[in-house]
């Protein structure tokens, strides 16, 4: 990387299209090792489905034996969270990798997979605590969105009371009425531009809000999400910009899968009728297995940008005296 794009050895801070830059240019120049952690890292997110196949399929077969869910259940549910929390660890390396050649002290692929599959417990806290986060403004959306609604039909149920006398010609009235419905779509509108605004803004103030867990030896869980609030202080549009623009960058690859799986499904549905359970379970392993090729793509590009990010913010907050672990331990 040339010094305009790459941080190395520079304490200025990066503008929006030169962190997207330094991002794929690491990307590109360590491709092969960051695709082989992807790669083992979706494994274990495969692992959960595949067994569920086989599950249902034994219980499809047997039809027999249906007492065993009483064990197979919380069995598979015990599988899907470890084998999150593996996931985590391994895109988590990822960014420790991509740090490490930031601050110019590179580790290998092995000393990073077990700096974080150490704290792959903690990975999955900070991602249960992030949905809980999610999940409270959106259901804060969804409060909000009922009391319009119920204003709204208040107001215009009060005005057509005036002019109306049965429950029937009163309700006609609100719901035919163009000012009611104007007011209802203007309003839902706003509270969704509202809603996007600020899921966006806390997108961007979490947007690494593990990365200081994959880095930092002293991080836990709340402190990861801490340090994140810390860091994107005053940056929050600035980080959403970079992730904007990197998220573009992958919409052609979405497109792709989405024009290959409807040709697979055309042929198959030309080789045997599309009702039948096979041309079904045929298109949709075909489709998860793009998914999953597309996810080992863009998963590395992904935590590079964020490294990226984190490494840009400490050097606007702290300067550049980062130390990943002790010489000793090279």
């Amino acid at each position: 990387m040339d010094s305009s794009s790459n941080p190395q050895g520079s304490i200025q801070p990066l503008n929006v299209g030169n962190a997207v830059s330094a991002g794929l240019r690491l990307y590109s120049s360590h491709f092969q090792q960051y695709i082989m952690v992807a790669f083992i890292a979706t494994l274990w997110i495969l692992l959960p489905l595949v067994v569920a196949g086989l599950i249902i399929l034994f219980f499809a077969t047997v039809q027999n034996y249906y007492a065993l869910l009483a064990l197979m259940i919380p069995a598979w549910i015990a599988l899907l969270v470890y084998c999150l929390a593996q996931y985590m660890a391994g895109a988590a390396a990822i960014v420790r990798l991509s740090f490490g050649e930031l601050t110019q002290q590179p580790e290998s692929t092995q000393q990073a997979k077990r700096f974080t599959q150490s704290r792959m417990w903690w990975f999955l806290l900070v991602a249960l605590l992030m949905s809980l986060i999610y999940s409270g403004i959106t259901v804060i959306f969804y409060i909000l969105l009922v009391i319009l609604l119920v204003v709204t039909i208040g107001a215009a149920g009060g005005l057509a009371l005036f002019q109306s006398e049965t429950p029937e010609a009163i309700a006609q009235q609100i719901f035919t009425n163009p000012s009611f419905l104007i007011t209802l779509v203007l309003g839902f509108l706003g509270l969704l531009l509202v809603f996007l605004t600020i899921f966006c803004w806390f997108s961007a103030r979490f947007s690494v809000a593990d990365v200081p867990l994959a880095l930092e030896p002293e991080s836990n869980a709340t402190r990861s999400l801490s340090r994140s609030w810390q860091l994107t202080q005053k940056n929050a549009w600035r980080v959403f910009s970079i992730l904007f623009i990197t998220g573009l960058i992958t919409v052609p690859l979405q497109f792709l899968v989405q024009i290959v799986s409807s040709a697979v499904s055309a042929v198959i549905g030309a080789l045997m009728p599309p009702e039948t359970p096979t041309a079904f379970l045929l298109s949709t392993v075909v489709t998860y297995i793009l998914s999953f090729a597309i996810n080992i793509l863009v998963l590395p590009l992904g935590q590079t940008i964020r490294a990226v990010i984190y490494y840009d913010l400490r050097s606007r907050r702290e300067g550049l005296g980062l130390q990943l672990r002790d010489p000793s331990d090279r």
